[in-house]
Parts: C-alpha cells; sequence; structure tokens
C-alpha cells in the first residue's frame, strides 16, 4: 500500500516544480541590503528546458542563457541541466553604487503574451550613521577602553577611525572591530575622542558627539560630619574622568591612640562606621580613589554621640 502513496508523493512535487516555473534567488552573500563592493551571486532554475535573463542595462531584453556570457557586467552561465530543470548563475564580481535598485528577471520562456520573469531588486546600503552608545572603562593607572555600538549595516563596515585630541597632541588611530585601547595617558590631561566609521568604499559616517575625558585621580569629597558620613561627588560634571572606586577612611583618636583605617568599595555616597566610642572626639580622613590612584583627602572632626542603642551613631 505504500508504494502508490510515494508515486503519488513524486508527481506531486513534479506538478508542484512546473507550475512554479521559475525560480530566482540571491546565493551570496547572505545579507542585504548589500556592501558596495560585494561579490552578488544569483541562481535562476527554471522547468521548462531554457533560461532566458533580463540584465540591467541591456535595454529589457531577454537573452537565452547556454553557456558562459558576461553581459553588462554581468557572468552568467549554465551550471546544470537535467530534463527539463535548468539552473543558472549570474555573478558581480563586485557591486558597484550604479546598480542600487535596479532590477534581475528570469524566466523558463521568453513569452509576450505570458511572461513568467521571477525579479530580484538590488539594495546596496546607504552612506555610514554615526556610533551611539560610547563607554570609557579605565583598566589601570595609564589606560582606557574605549567601546561603541553601531547599530545598521555592521557588515559594511570595514573600520574606524579614532580621533583624539589633548592640549599639545592630536593623534589617530584605527580600530576594525567596536573598541579600542589606548595607553600612556597622562594623569592630569584633558582629553577629547571623536568617533568616526568607514565602509568598505571608503565613505566616511558622520562623527560621533565630541566626548571630553579628564585623566584624573577623583576630586575632593565634601562630607558633613557624622560618622553615619555622607559627602557629595565634587566632580566636574561637564567632561568624563575615570570614574570614583572606592573610598579609604581613617578613624583616629588621639587621647586612646585608636587609629583605624577602613576601604569601602561603594556607589553611594554614604557609610556607616561603628564600634566607637561615645562622649569622644574623633577626626575621620576620607580619601577617595580610582584607577589612577588616590584623590585629595577632607577631614571630619567631631564628637560621637550614641543616639540608639544599636551600633548606628552620629557624629556631630
Amino acid at each position: 500500500m505504500a508504494t502508490p502513496c510515494v508515486l503519488w508523493c513524486l508527481v506531486l512535487v513534479d506538478l508542484i516544480l512546473i507550475s512554479s516555473g521559475t525560480e530566482l534567488v540571491q546565493t551570496s552573500p547572505s545579507y542585504t541590503p548589500l556592501c558596495h563592493g560585494d561579490r552578488l551571486v544569483l541562481t535562476c532554475t527554471t522547468t521548462t528546458g531554457a533560461a532566458f535573463w533580463k540584465i540591467p542595462g541591456h535595454d529589457n531584453q531577454a537573452e537565452e542563457i547556454l553557456g558562459p556570457t558576461t553581459i553588462e557586467g554581468l557572468m552568467l552561465n549554465v551550471t546544470n541541466k537535467d530534463g527539463n530543470t535548468v539552473t543558472t548563475t549570474g555573478i558581480y564580481e563586485s557591486i558597484s553604487v550604479s546598480l542600487n535598485g535596479s532590477e534581475i528577471s528570469c524566466a523558463g520562456e521568453n513569452s509576450i503574451i505570458n511572461p513568467q520573469f521571477v525579479t530580484i531588486t538590488i539594495n546596496i546600503t546607504d552612506s555610514p550613521v554615526a556610533v551611539t552608545d560610547i563607554n570609557i572603562n579605565p583598566i589601570e593607572d595609564s589606560s582606557i577602553l574605549i567601546t561603541w555600538l553601531y547599530q545598521q549595516n555592521i557588515q559594511c563596515i570595514v573600520n574606524y577611525t579614532v580621533m583624539i585630541n589633548d592640549s599639545n597632541v592630536s593623534s589617530q588611530y584605527s580600530s576594525i572591530g567596536n573598541n579600542i585601547t589606548l595607553t600612556s595617558l597622562i594623569i592630569g590631561t584633558n582629553y577629547s575622542f571623536i568617533i568616526i566609521p568607514i565602509d568598505t568604499i571608503g565613505r566616511e559616517g558622520p562623527p560621533s558627539s565630541l566626548i571630553q575625558y579628564i585623566w584624573n585621580v577623583p576630586a575632593q569629597v565634601i562630607s558633613s560630619d557624622s560618622v553615619t558620613i555622607w559627602w557629595n561627588d565634587n566632580t566636574e560634571n561637564s567632561v568624563q574622568r575615570p570614574p570614583t572606586q572606592y573610598y579609604t577612611f581613617n578613624v583616629f583618636n588621639a587621647p586612646i591612640s585608636y587609629n583605624t583605617t577602613y576601604t569601602f568599595t561603594l556607589d553611594y555616597t554614604n557609610v556607616t562606621i561603628g564600634e566607637l566610642l561615645t562622649d569622644t572626639n574623633y577626626t575621620v580622613t576620607i580619601i577617595p580613589g580610582n584607577a589612577i590612584g588616590y584623590g585629595p583627602s577632607v577631614t571630619v572632626n567631631g564628637q560621637l554621640i550614641i543616639i540608639t542603642t544599636d551600633v548606628y551613631s552620629s557624629l556631630h
């Protein structure tokens, strides 16, 4: 009983191929829109024993493909023939901007009354756009990692130009990926960065927004007088710099030679220091730090008064 089913299935597949007539697909590359300079390969399969192509720039004339030939820069050839099924290919070795929006068609017959042409439109990417989401991350005391995103037809970007300026020197670097590591930065120097994408034919995209960055230790914090100590980040906000990563606290009580150092890694500007003596004068020094080193310190002086029965206290 299985044999008739198999035979009917095979017949049905043949009928589908015959009814469809022609198939035209982009074999390579796998993406669209195309990049300038891409090698474009189109494959046409027909079921009529012949293959006709219409090529851009050829006055809309249909050409039957019987063997290797080149028309208007498109290299055509018959790659397979199995009964009435014919497979032909059309190849542009390097796609050019002049072909953007052009149509290429293929059919199994060149009938004026009932044309069966299948058409593909060539789409080529526009000029590059600006990069976005630029981030600067300190690596150590003299180097940073800059990262960014490019979100449109990234396959058509071959490299990025990174322009760096300080007060004395302008430098230019190239990166093939969406990041670059810069070394030998000088402490206390103001830097500015611009990133420009470059596509496959050398067209520049618009420059990124100007990124200003101060390579320096953190600015001095401004603190109120309390052991649950609160302070303000005094860093100037108009330009970027390596972020404050930690704070070191020196707690000193002269009469009893109490001297303790605490180091905290904080994302906020307050900390509670417990286990101190009531009615006692303390000196607390706060020192901010980042990947480069320590910033200037600030000193808080006051007397500790316990305000609850637990370890939380306030320095006044």
